[in-house]
């Protein structure tokens, strides 16, 4: 009778171990078209006059591909699907105003928009899958009191598109 109890509590710890097994790994990828490896990301497109945005915006996209492990990024055409891309406008709107009675009026935040219009193309396939516009914002203090930059600014906002683009290319399977 013992030995009938230890090899049920040996059986249930054994399918409990192999239950939680199956929780330890976790992927999107099994929720994309099986024939879609790998995606290229060529430099996005500027209709700006921001100096140097579209290789900051591709790179930030290609960083976010990189570290969601969703798609593998290559380079060129040998690539199953591609993301294409086109920098809209980057807009800064004054967000906050204080009244001063020496100075008057002035803005103490910024808000800094990106907007950015992507295409993502199945290559196998031959068929765009989405082109969409999508917008990232942040906010900023263009006096330097704080270390809200529109450097930093600018950085979330493209994070916020990046972000926007991989869930949309998640949200189609």
């Amino acid at each position: 009778m013992v030995k009938i109890f230890k090899l049920i509590k040996i059986w249930v710890l054994l399918v409990v171990v192999i239950q939680m097994s199956n929780c330890w790994y976790y992927s999107f990828k099994g929720t994309l078209p099986p024939h879609l490896k790998n995606i290229s990301i060529p430099v996005f497109q500027d209709k700006t006059a921001e100096f140097n945005i579209q290789q900051t915006v591709t790179d930030q996209i290609r960083l976010g591909f990189i570290k969601e492990n969703i798609l593998q990024l290559v380079e060129g055409n040998n690539s199953h699907s591609e993301l294409t891309g086109v920098i809209l406008s980057v807009t800064d709107k004054p967000l906050v105003y204080t009244t001063d009675s020496e100075v008057g009026e002035s803005v103490t935040e910024y808000r800094i928009t990106v907007s950015v219009e992507a295409e993502w193309y199945d290559k196998i396939e031959e068929k765009s899958v989405f082109k969409e516009r999508f917008s990232g914002y942040s906010e900023y203090d263009p006096t330097g009191a704080t270390d809200r930059t529109r450097d930093i600014a600018l950085q979330e906002a493209i994070d916020n598109i990046t972000e926007d683009i991989i869930n949309r290319i998640l949200a189609d399977w």
